[in-house]
């Protein structure tokens, strides 16, 4: 306290000067239009860092709730989506997720469930890419599940952790996903080849079909994985060798892998039983 009193006593005469001077500015400010504006446009140009960095920060947050709101909304999109259900007009399905129509006859069973996760790390660049994930088991994350942006097709989860999972991704020569052509409706495989995070390719299209550039594809929905009807992305660039009769067709991804936050992983909750009956069919063969 002595020490502010010292000071205060030390520096009045020239505490009073500058407080009389900031007196005088607003008073003037507020009396002559020309010297208002003069001292706005000054007090302005000294302001505007200030208040663009405070803007900054508050978008900032405003952005983390904002993003938080439209991911749960997307959430609840999808789990909406009429591909998520069979359908049936079957009684003796399960009641647990069913909706009857105002006749009584229609079943809806829910078959593909949808959360949301953040990527915590990510590569494009390598011949073997893969994401991470901040979900893991606790969170009901399994190896085998499709991950999805809100674009398109991401990738496939192959390794988990109670916290966290490993996702191999689009951009990766294991991730061969099954797909077709749209409006063709014609399927074939889609695969990556090493140098370009943007595109990837669909190959075994017949040559005869009209295929062209700018036609979607989308997920077939052949597998346990992948629901169907997922964009992957749409035909840029079409070829075919000489001797061959099939077309090779370079599709542009739906999703940047550039500037991936937000995906969706997917569970198919009827997937074990499927693939029991897969399984019994190869071995019938």
């Amino acid at each position: 306290m002595s020490n502010l009193l010292a000071f205060l006593k030390r520096y009045f005469h020239v505490l009073t000067f500058i407080g009389l001077q900031i007196l005088c500015m607003v008073m003037i400010s507020h009396t002559m239009n020309y010297s208002g504006f003069a001292i706005a446009r000054a007090t302005k140009v000294l302001t505007s860092p200030v208040n663009r960095m405070c803007y900054s920060i508050i978008r900032h947050f405003n952005y983390s709730k904002e993003n938080q709101y439209l991911t749960q909304q997307n959430l609840e999109l999808l789990n909406a989506q009429e591909g998520n259900f069979l359908i049936s007009n079957d009684s003796v399905m399960g009641v647990e997720g069913n909706y009857t129509d105002s006749l009584g006859r229609t079943k809806r069973v829910r078959l593909y469930e949808y959360t949301s996760a953040n990527v915590i790390y990510n590569t494009i660049h390598k011949k073997n890419n893969y994401l991470m994930i901040d979900k893991g088991s606790e969170d009901g994350i399994e190896p085998d599940m499709s991950v999805l942006s809100a674009e398109g097709v991401v990738g496939v989860v192959s390794d988990v952790s109670k916290h966290f999972s490993t996702v191999i991704s689009l951009l990766h020569p294991d991730c061969q996903i099954s797909a077709k052509v749209q409006p063709a409706n014609q399927l074939g495989t889609i695969s990556w080849r090493y140098g370009d995070p943007a595109s990837v390719y669909l190959e075994d299209i017949p040559e005869h079909l009209n295929i062209n550039e700018g036609d979607s594809v989308l997920t077939s929905g052949y597998s346990n994985i992948f629901p169907s009807g997922i964009l992957v992305g749409t035909i840029s660039e079409k070829s075919k060798k000489p001797t061959a009769s099939f077309l090779t067709l370079k599709v542009k991804l739906a999703t940047d892998f550039n500037h991936i936050n937000t995906v969706y992983v997917v569970r198919n909750l009827y997937r074990e039983e499927l693939e029991t009956l897969k399984s019994n069919m190869k071995e019938d063969e």
